[in-house]
């Protein structure tokens, strides 16, 4: 069974969608990575967020693409989405996309429009210029103004923020199209009667052209380039098994983990040896051998010398101990902690990604999940309460005190205990337990 979804919001408030669609808020950054999108599925975009969340990116778009999936635009974010990716595989529906792809219209904020929250329904509170211009192109073609009047209208309404258009702020305009207000509020008046709503019609026509779409999609060509950036949205995008969309994700239950959870050092160090060694056996032709092997490889690679002929050469590895493990004379032990510590990944493979797909089946980490979302909610229901609170408020020396407690030794120590834990500094660390200290700080536990 193949699934089509729909991204909705004000361009059709109220719009129940037959069925076999299943009907999405209006569309930003992650939202179709966390779909749970399979060959052959289809995704309509109408709406999309772009001012106080990150607009889905392109890339993201392109990546669901690579997928075999089928994706629509129209009548706002969707066509301007196609407008700039219909050479790739994206299918542009509806005037406005038309209107976008041959250059009639030019400006992102053409579509633009403010309205109320969800439970509103999306409930208009401005009126996107599209509709204006359609309603003055049927006011000339009725007789109702003149073309030059038309143009000056639109002309001025494009230096005005698009959540302040209306047809009831045309008087407004009279210094800027040196035109009567009585006239243009006359003209206002006329528009507003007979309202053009093009971006409903267009959201309708998707909708029509979602329906009639049979399975596979996607596009030809080369696959997208992965890179870092795709790789963590694709980290981000990722739910624990079983949760639903409104939890706050596997990294959010990974970074519980990572921050609080007594094991995890040992469970990285591990899991990077292991993957040094598979690297060692497919690159240099040995077999996978646990941390010896992963040492051989520093070795192969030319990082440093064969500790076993070579036992000098190793003054590098001070940066990388703590003053204990710097003199207790155990190289293969300092070694794996270096080999552990300064891991990275390839470039386009999330950092996480290697640590989630053996953590996510795990009870620990259904717990973390669980200790995430409720650390979330915590934040949530705080900020609600006190709204001159935010995470960013609290001081990062108060964080870093609580993280020395839970990973123990001491605050010099603490570099190296972040990067034992996958982060890049102490001060990433501390960063990354903002939205957790509040809870963690009065129930700290996993």
């Amino acid at each position: 069974m193949t699934t089509r979804y729909l991204f909705l919001g004000p361009s059709a408030p109220g719009f129940v969608p037959p069925p076999g669609i299943v009907l999405r808020p209006p569309v930003a950054a992650g939202d179709l990575l966390a779909l749970p999108l399979a060959a052959g599925d289809t995704v309509g975009i109408v709406d999309g967020y772009f001012h106080q969340v990150r607009a889905v990116p392109h890339k993201e778009i392109l990546a669901v693409l690579d997928r075999g999936v089928a994706v629509l635009g129209a009548a706002s974010t969707g066509a301007l989405r196609a407008a700039e990716l219909d050479t790739f595989g994206m299918r542009g529906v509806g005037q406005i996309y038309q209107d976008y792809r041959c250059g009639r219209l030019d400006a992102d904020d053409e579509v633009a429009l403010l309205h109320g929250p969800p439970e509103s329904g999306y409930r208009a509170m401005s009126e996107p210029l599209v509709n204006i211009r359609a309603g003055l192109a049927a006011a000339v073609r009725e007789g109702a103004c003149a073309q030059e009047t038309a143009d000056r209208v639109i002309a001025a309404l494009r230096s005005v923020p698009y959540a302040l258009r209306s047809c009831q702020r045309f008087p407004e305009l009279a210094g800027a199209t040196g035109l009567d207000a009585g006239e243009l509020a006359a003209l206002g008046r006329h528009c507003a009667r007979n309202r053009r709503d093009v971006k409903r019609a267009d959201a309708l026509a998707l909708v029509e052209a979602l329906r009639a779409e049979g399975p596979g999609g996607g596009r030809s060509g080369e696959p997208v380039p992965r890179t870092v950036f795709l790789a963590d949205w694709e980290d981000r995008a990722r739910r624990p098994p079983g949760e639903h969309a409104d939890h706050p994700g596997s990294l959010s239950a990974l970074r519980v983990l990572q921050l609080f959870s007594p094991g995890f050092p040992a469970l990285r160090r591990d899991r990077v040896l292991a993957l040094l060694a598979r690297e060692c056996a497919e690159s240099c032709g040995l077999p996978p051998a646990g941390g010896d092997t992963a040492i051989a490889h520093g070795v192969h690679r030319g990082v440093y010398p064969d500790p076993d002929e070579h036992p000098d050469g190793f003054d590098f590895l001070r940066a990388w101990l703590t003053e204990d493990e710097a003199v207790c004379g155990d190289r293969q032990r300092q070694l794996r902690l270096f080999l552990s510590r300064s891991f990275e990944t390839e470039p386009g493979t999330g950092g996480d990604a290697v640590f989630l797909d053996d953590l996510e089946p795990t009870a620990e980490f259904a717990r973390a999940a669980r200790t995430a979302a409720s650390c979330h909610r915590f934040t949530d229901e705080l900020s609600r309460s006190r709204p001159e609170f935010t995470v960013d408020r609290i001081s990062p020396e108060r964080i870093a005190e609580l993280l020395v407690q839970q990973w123990g030794g001491t605050r010099a120590d603490a570099e190296f205990h972040a990067l034992d834990r996958g982060f890049g500094s102490f001060a990433a660390a501390i960063e990354a337990a903002r939205p957790y200290y509040p809870l963690i700080k009065l129930a700290p536990r996993t």
